[in-house]
């Protein structure tokens, strides 16, 4: 067993001391706690402390999943057992918080490491892009001489993506799925609908960015200085949700036990889930939205802009030919789903902001939008401007 000895770190806070196994890449034991308050949030137990067990699971999750495409063949190709194995070459640095791993060995400085101040190798990120599938890129690194340590280790999600600096500043680039690489051009056709609806801070922009022969979506990274991202699911998890409280109710509550108001809550969510109605948006789960947190006052600033809408337009439908094709489920706050409008009716009471005049028009921006891939069929684009207009015009009916 080759141990060896971690300080879970919050920029320059230590969190808690654990030993670590290298070959199986867990925890095996917490030796000593420090700052309890400033640890992951979701990670302290109902109790007031943190397990092993816990632990282990904020930093499985902090890997590449496993389901990524391609993952197999980058470990293979660069000799690792594990994604977790990239994370450690990383110190698990990430650009969504301030959290790493310190070796107590081998002693580092945030300033000296953190990935936000200082630049990193786009060598990792070329190979988590999955800019060489073909194996003759170009522009592809050497596998023997790849520089591991790179934000790009701890990137979740499925989707082939990778943070880049791009003059100066960390720009996350992500694909699409498939021949035809529609996500791309759907974030851009949701920021068009966000700027129409929501305010600047509200919402997370992305435009276009072609990097060797493929186009990506493209954003900056939504965090200011000392921030940190805190997905829903970790604002709920390891809190018991009382009976008397649904879904909704209860994330709301739990926000407003972080410091937040209750209205401004309802309210930006309304704008979220009004939007994530009219694009289709199937993939607006626990992890894609949740509020942002300052790592140095641990105060609960405000809800994180909206980000990663993706997965809408009916971008996973092959066909778009019968009305089953347009079905999906709406996420969250119902166990296995719900129906998109009656997620609508959650926030009804909150569409105050909600000026109807601003969704006309929405569809020609889709057609425009979509118009741009060469790879999406004339055909294919008329059907989804037209029912996303649709969609638009149900919202406003309804917000009246």
């Amino acid at each position: 067993m080759a141990i060896a000895h971690y300080t879970l770190m919050n920029k320059n806070t230590p969190v808690l001391s654990f030993d670590y196994d290298l070959e199986v890449h867990a925890a095996v034991r917490i030796t000593a706690i420090h700052q309890l308050e400033a640890a992951p949030l979701g990670m302290v137990d109902r109790h007031g402390d943190i397990a092993k067990s816990e632990l282990n699971y904020w930093w499985h999750h902090r890997a590449i999943p496993a389901s990524r495409d391609q993952v197999n063949r980058l470990l293979e190709n660069l000799k690792l057992d594990s994604t977790l194995e990239l994370a450690e070459k990383s110190f698990g640095l990430s650009l969504s918080d301030r959290y790493w791993l310190n070796d107590q060995d081998d002693p580092k400085s945030w300033a000296d490491i953190n990935f936000f101040d200082n630049e990193f190798s786009d060598d990792l990120g070329f190979l988590t892009l999955g800019q060489d599938s073909a194996g003759s890129s170009p522009d592809a690194p050497d596998y023997a001489a790849v520089n591991l340590p790179s934000p790009n280790s701890t990137l979740g999600g499925d989707l082939l993506k990778k943070w880049k600096i791009i003059n100066g500043k960390r720009v996350l680039l992500k694909s699409g799925v498939g021949f035809v690489n529609q996500e791309p051009f759907n974030e851009v056709a949701a920021t068009a609908l966000h700027q129409r609806l929501m305010g600047p801070g509200e919402f997370t922009p992305y435009w276009l960015f072609e990097d060797g022969r493929r186009v990506y979506s493209a954003c900056e990274n939504l965090l200011g200085e000392d921030e940190e991202l805190i997905a829903a699911w970790d604002i709920i998890r390891n809190v018991k949700q009382p009976n008397n409280l649904s879904d909704l109710q209860f994330y709301v509550k739990r926000c407003e036990d972080l410091g937040l108001d209750r209205e401004a809550i309802m309210t930006e969510l309304a704008k979220m889930f009004a939007c994530d109605f009219v694009l289709a948006n199937r993939d607006r789960h626990y992890r894609n939205f949740g509020v942002v947190r300052n790592v140095e006052s641990l105060q609960v600033t405000r809800l994180a802009p909206v980000f990663d809408s993706g997965s809408c337009l009916w971008s996973n439908a092959e066909f778009l030919e019968v009305p089953a094709d347009f079905d999906y489920i709406a996420k969250p706050f119902k166990y296995g789903g719900m129906k998109p409008f009656d997620q609508l009716r959650l926030f009804e009471g909150y569409y105050g902001w909600l000026d109807p005049a601003a969704l006309e028009g929405f569809g020609d921006t889709v057609r425009e939008i979509l118009g741009k891939n060469p790879n999406i069929p004339e055909r294919r684009i008329e059907t989804v401007a037209a029912h996303a207009q649709q969609k638009a015009d149900v919202l406003a009916r309804f917000a009246e």
